[in-house]
């Protein structure tokens, strides 16, 4: 694609700081080698680094996960083209020129849950392509956000046909990593009186993973230079995340 892509985060509330789409902007620009813009969706644009374009939030009767669906609206900032979401808690680690390159008109992460839901956590899709995503909740809000836990879910009943990233390419910290201490204290219920894992301990990162996902807790600079309860720190993460 010759046209730059819209890389898009959203911030909302206080639950992560500007410093987030900071270290988030200057991650993709080290392992993209294709034209972008990014874009912060936000209410406070307060603290973002010159080249991070401010894109209100406007939407004040959701919160949290729901603001997401809010990129599906046809007429979305009068931006066109291609547009790639990453959430604020991801670790890049590797080059991501296959976030533009892979084919298909929706694209993103098969859940590590054995529910019927996609994870949000990076997307790619058509702006205004998938407006249906954000007028049928707009139609069905208040059932929606009483009966769904949560944007993936809507999404995934809106897209059942989304096409996926590579599972070796855009990995879990929890699920697809050696990330938890002591697994068999775990299966014990042991791990529920306080142990902690050594902060020596080390989580290896895969050859060929580009992306890793954070989600639920711990947050990165949870594990950056030590452990979290019984989950490990991981190191690459200062390499990476900054």
């Amino acid at each position: 694609m010759s046209e730059a892509v819209h890389f898009v985060c959203l911030k909302w509330g206080d639950k992560y700081p500007a410093s987030y789409v900071n270290r988030l902007y200057h991650m993709v620009s080290r392992n993209l080698t294709q034209p972008f813009r990014f874009h912060c969706l936000t209410e406070n644009a307060s603290g973002l680094e010159p080249g991070i374009e401010h894109l209100p939030l406007e939407t004040s009767d959701l919160t949290g996960w729901w603001y997401k669906l809010s990129l599906f609206q046809r007429d979305f900032f009068g931006l066109e083209g291609d547009l790639v979401y990453l959430d604020l808690d991801v670790v890049i680690t590797g080059n991501i020129d296959f976030l533009i390159n892979q084919p298909g008109d929706f694209i993103i992460i098969r859940n590590w849950s054995r529910n019927k839901m996609w994870n949000s956590s990076v997307m790619r899709f058509r702006i205004g392509e998938y407006a249906h995503v954000w007028e049928r909740f707009q139609g069905e809000q208040e059932r929606v956000v009483r009966d769904m836990n949560g944007d993936q879910e809507w999404i995934y009943a809106c897209v059942p046909e989304a096409k996926n990233w590579p599972a070796d390419k855009i990995v879990s910290y929890k699920k697809s990593l050696k990330s938890k201490a002591f697994r068999p204290l775990e299966k014990l219920g042991l791990d529920r009186l306080g142990l902690k894992a050594p902060d020596w301990m080390d989580t290896p990162l895969p050859a060929h993973a580009a992306i890793v996902i954070f989600h639920g807790k711990p947050d990165p600079e949870d594990v950056a230079t030590q452990a979290y309860g019984l989950w490990k720190r991981a190191s690459f993460i200062e390499r990476c995340w900054k």
